[in-house]
C-alpha cells in the first residue's frame, strides 16, 4: 500500500500499437475507384426508377383536380393519362372500408390487376372504395379494373 495517492484509476498503456494497413487494403481501395463509370450506371437507373403508387398528398390533388371519373360497381376510380408508360395506382381507403385486413386484401388484388394488365398505357390511379367494396367478389373487381383500363385506352385526353 505504498504511494496509493499517485494510483489512477487508468493503468497507462504500455507500448501502445498502431494498425498499419496491409497492402493488400490500399490495391482494393485502388480497385474501387478504378470502376466510377458502373458507380455512375448504377446511379442513373436508380433515377430512371419509376414509382408504381401515388405516395403525396400533391400526387393525389394532381388527379382529383385534374382526372376523370370512373364508377363502376365494386370501387370507383378517378384517373389522369401520365407520360411515364405505367399505372401508378393510389388508395384512398378509410376504417368504413373493413379492417385492415380486409383494406389490404383489396389493395393486393387491385395491384394484381394492374400488373396482369400492364399494356404499356400511363396513368394514374386513385382507387376509392364504393358500398360494396368490402363484399366485392374478384369477379366483379377483375370487371370493373378491365372497363376501368378499357375507359383509359379510348380516352382521347
Amino acid at each position: 500500500m505504498i504511494n496509493e495517492k499517485n494510483l489512477s484509476a487508468k493503468q497507462p498503456v504500455k507500448g501502445k500499437k498502431t494498425w498499419i494497413p496491409e497492402k493488400n487494403v490500399d490495391e482494393e481501395r485502388q480497385k474501387n475507384n478504378k470502376c466510377p463509370e458502373e458507380k455512375r450506371k448504377k446511379e442513373f437507373d436508380s433515377l430512371r426508377k419509376t414509382e408504381s403508387t401515388l405516395k403525396k398528398s400533391y400526387q393525389f390533388r394532381k388527379v382529383f383536380r385534374k382526372g376523370k371519373a370512373f364508377r363502376g360497381v365494386s370501387f370507383r376510380a378517378v384517373y389522369m393519362k401520365n407520360t411515364l408508360g405505367n399505372i401508378r395506382l393510389g388508395f384512398s381507403l378509410s376504417a368504413k372500408s373493413g379492417n385492415a385486413v380486409k383494406r389490404n386484401l383489396i389493395r393486393r388484388r387491385i395491384k394484381h390487376l394492374k400488373d396482369q394488365n400492364s399494356k404499356r398505357i400511363g396513368a394514374d390511379i386513385v382507387i376509392l372504395p364504393a358500398g360494396k367494396l368490402r363484399d366485392a367478389r374478384w369477379i366483379d373487381i377483375r370487371e370493373d379494373f378491365e372497363k376501368l383500363i378499357f375507359m383509359i385506352e379510348n380516352d382521347t385526353c
